[in-house]
């Protein structure tokens, strides 16, 4: 029997990757970007704190999603891999669609000066099955379920062979080339330039699954390298041993492109010279390539220790993460009117945002199995025991059943 592994890294890089999204969509009301709810003064540092993360969030949330599929996948037949895909992410997205985004565009309408009697009058509109933003049907922020979903049907194959013997030969392969060259590592940054170079421009992002080619080559790429880098022996030594140079090259490229590239220079520098794009490709996928490698590195030697924290936190985290923005929307709503400062605004939202999001959590998710199920939370399991004690009268014997329940 396959020995199972925890690695007590990737969860809390896990964690700590969807905490951060929760902050940065918090930031989104308070920056010039689009968004659903805006407030009416925007500033720049919080945007180019944004604008520095931005570059690696989703990045390192696709391939650590592929390093946990790995340790968590083991020698499950197609049937049972799929049933846990569906229960895991199709479940919590269609519930989400139906239940749990409605609110965000309601809020966001009457943000924008729609009138309704009442919130059930909105919700009609969402089975009229018309899509965002003609109509009130939506994944949003879920639409990273979505790709992960058909990122895991479709890669299937893919992972079965890294799993089985018969890609030992290949995997011994990559394993003596990153024993002898372990800066071999830093070849990711080589497809993922080339998508961006050749795909980025016809492509833009959209979040529309049809249509949002150059994206999916960048994830569903990042998807599978984190379960190559679980599968193949010596990656993550390779990884740990660089740790220190890819955390050096991250600061180094992230400089150059926040002082000379990024702003009001990368828009003059792209409509003046064609061939910049290359340049600027160079360093872009180069500083994502190594950060995500640096947090992998320093994750895996300062981070990899059990905690009862660590424990909570890592079932709550998907919890949290599909709501959070409903909370959050429904609270701006109300907080961008205040005549306060953008500082104390958002640390408000912030503090709601998390706080509302653990109390629902805790009084209704986590406690029952239905709501367990459209979260995206492991069942709880009962167990039918039957007493075997014998009372001394015979009219007297009962049959008990006793539920115990299993945290």
């Amino acid at each position: 029997m396959e020995q199972t592994i925890r690695r007590h890294d990737i969860d809390w890089l896990r964690v700590l990757a969807f905490y951060l999204l929760i902050f940065f969509h918090v930031g989104m009301v308070f920056v010039p970007w689009e968004f659903h709810i805006k407030n009416s003064e925007t500033v720049s540092w919080i945007e180019n704190l944004m604008l520095w993360s931005n570059q690696w969030r989703l990045p390192l949330l696709f391939l650590i999603s592929g390093i946990v599929l790995f340790y968590s996948m083991g020698k499950r037949s197609g049937k049972a891999f799929f049933a846990e895909r569906s229960q895991r992410l199709a479940i919590p997205l269609v519930f989400g669609m139906l239940v749990v985004i409605p609110p965000q565009i309601y809020f966001e309408r009457l943000f924008n000066g729609a009138h309704y009697a009442n919130y059930w009058e909105f919700w009609e509109t969402v089975f009229n099955f018309v899509a965002y933003p003609r109509g009130s049907l939506s994944w949003h922020h879920l639409w990273y379920v979505l790709y992960i979903l058909i990122y895991s049907i479709v890669a299937f194959p893919i992972f079965k062979y890294l799993r089985g013997d018969k890609s030992l030969k290949f995997k011994n392969r990559i394993s003596n080339v990153l024993k002898k060259y372990p800066s071999a590592i830093y070849l990711i940054c080589v497809p993922l330039y080339f998508f961006y170079i050749y795909l980025a421009d016809i492509f833009p992002t959209t979040n529309d699954f049809i249509r949002d080619w150059y994206k999916h080559s960048i994830y569903f790429t990042l998807f599978l390298a984190g379960f190559l880098i679980s599968s193949v022996d010596g990656f993550w030594d390779a990884i740990v041993q660089k740790r220190k140079n890819s955390l050096i090259m991250g600061l180094g490229s992230g400089i150059v492109l926040m002082v000379f590239i990024w702003g009001e220079t990368f828009e003059i520098l792209y409509q003046k010279y064609f061939w910049f794009v290359y340049i600027y490709g160079v360093f872009k996928w180069m500083a994502i390539a190594v950060w995500l490698l640096a947090i992998l590195g320093y994750g895996k030697v300062l981070l990899n220790k059990p905690s009862k924290a660590l424990s909570y936190a890592n079932e709550s985290v998907y919890p949290l993460y599909i709501l959070h923005q409903t909370v959050e929307l429904i609270f701006a709503y109300y907080i961008v009117q205040l005549d306060w400062g953008v500082l104390p605004k958002f640390a408000l939202l912030v503090f709601i945002t998390f706080g509302v999001s653990l109390v629902l959590y805790e009084l209704i998710i986590k406690r029952y199995n239905i709501t367990r199920l459209f979260f995206g939370m492991k069942m709880k399991q009962k167990q039918l025991l039957i007493s075997t004690n014998k009372f001394r009268n015979a009219d007297d014997i009962l049959l008990t059943n006793q539920v115990n329940i299993e945290n």
